[in-house]
C-alpha cells in the first residue's frame, strides 16, 4: 500500500536503575503493513491545522522566536519506550 511504512523500525528496551555504562537492548520490529500506519500523513494533519502560511499563531504569541530548548526524559522504571520513531521525525 503507498501510505504504509515498511522500513523496520528501532525497539531500545532501557532500564532506570541503571545509569552507568548503561547497556541497551535493541532489536528490529517491522511495522504493520496496515494503510492507516502512516506516520508522516498524520504529521502533515497535524501541521495543517494551523494557520494556513502563518504557521502556528499559539507557538508564535507564546514563545519567542529565538528560544531553543532542550529536553530530557527520565525513566522511574523499567520500560520500553514506544514512539521513538514518531518523536526522530517531529523534533529532527
Amino acid at each position: 500500500h503507498p501510505y504504509a511504512i515498511t522500513a523496520p523500525r528501532l525497539v531500545v528496551k532501557m532500564s532506570a536503575i541503571a545509569t552507568k555504562n548503561t547497556r541497551v537492548e535493541s532489536l528490529e520490529v517491522k511495522p504493520p503493513a496496515h494503510p492507516t500506519y502512516d506516520l508522516k500523513g498524520v504529521m502533515q494533519l497535524a501541521l495543517s491545522e494551523d494557520a494556513g502560511n502563518l504557521g502556528d499563531v499559539t507557538c508564535k504569541a507564546t514563545i519567542p522566536v529565538d528560544m531553543e530548548s532542550d529536553a530530557h526524559f527520565l525513566a522511574k522504571e523499567d520500560g520500553i519506550i514506544a514512539g521513538i520513531a514518531l518523536a526522530e521525525m517531529i523534533f529532527a
